[in-house]
């Protein structure tokens, strides 16, 4: 007579499917259209998040904009577009694949998870918004902050181009807003989740993995590989900050701890 085995961890995952399948499925669906419908909109197509961007641009930093239905929010004399590309359509997608897939099987009650999902929208949009907006002011003012040889025309023949420079801008507003959102998230549902891989997972699947999986970097390789190198090497600066931050956090807790048992 043969033994009976379990196999470890008996499929966690299953039972999590099935109990929360209608909201990955939802989520999943609106990050579909989301992709497939405005992912290469034209300008006019994408006023639902480029007119408020622009707005909130203007308010921070009073630079007026002239809508354009083609190329989107232009500022003359700046030669700076709000274009299609500018949008953060895809951060807002990675937001909502990030919240919905990260915390709605967390929580315990239907309307609960109802409320999360619809929460997950929301907050995704306006997150994308309000980050997308100092994302461009900072692609703004940042080339004319730096130091004067930045300046030289011979460095664009070099490593740091306009274009890296806006490329490693992006990822790491980005990057960084992906976390704070994540944790703050946790603690808005009162079930904080102390990790950092979600946010790390969503983001280089959603920006490099899907492109490499449907081959669409096989149009332009070297960009593509360009690219994935500079967002490799600046999510590895944010993931070693955070690693400092936390250290330094936790230190600073248990010198005050050990401080306040002395006292005692």
């Amino acid at each position: 007579m043969m033994a009976e085995t379990s196999m470890p961890g008996s499929f966690k995952i299953f039972p999590i499917l099935r109990q929360n399948w209608p909201y990955y499925l939802t989520g999943t669906a609106v990050i579909i259209i989301i992709k497939v419908f405005y992912g290469h909109a034209a300008a006019s197509r994408l006023t639902w998040i480029l007119t408020p961007t622009a707005w909130w641009v203007r308010t921070l930093s009073r630079i007026p904009f002239e809508y354009d239905p083609i190329a989107g929010y232009v500022n003359y004399p700046l030669r700076f577009i709000i274009a299609p590309s500018c949008s953060g359509v895809q951060f807002m997608m990675i937001a909502i694949a990030m919240l919905i897939f990260s915390y709605v099987h967390r929580m315990d009650t239907k309307k609960k998870k109802i409320s999360w999902t619809l929460f997950s929208f929301g907050i995704s949009y306006l997150s994308t918004v309000f980050v997308n907006g100092f994302r461009i002011l900072l692609s703004i003012y940042l080339p004319a902050s730096l130091p004067v040889w930045l300046h030289n025309p011979r460095l664009y023949e070099g490593w740091l181009t306009r274009g890296r420079l806006h490329t490693m801008t992006g990822v790491a507003v980005y990057f960084t807003s992906l976390f704070i959102l994540y944790h703050g998230a946790g603690h808005i549902s009162g079930k904080p989740f102390p990790t950092w891989s979600p946010p790390l997972f969503w983001y280089v699947f959603l920006v490099l993995g899907l492109p490499f999986l449907n081959s669409a970097y096989k149009n332009n390789g070297p960009r593509f590989l360009e690219y994935a190198a500079l967002l490799a090497a600046v999510c590895t600066v944010i993931l070693f900050l955070f690693f400092l931050a936390g250290r330094m956090r936790r230190h600073f807790m248990k010198r005050h701890g050990n401080t306040a048992v002395d006292k005692n």
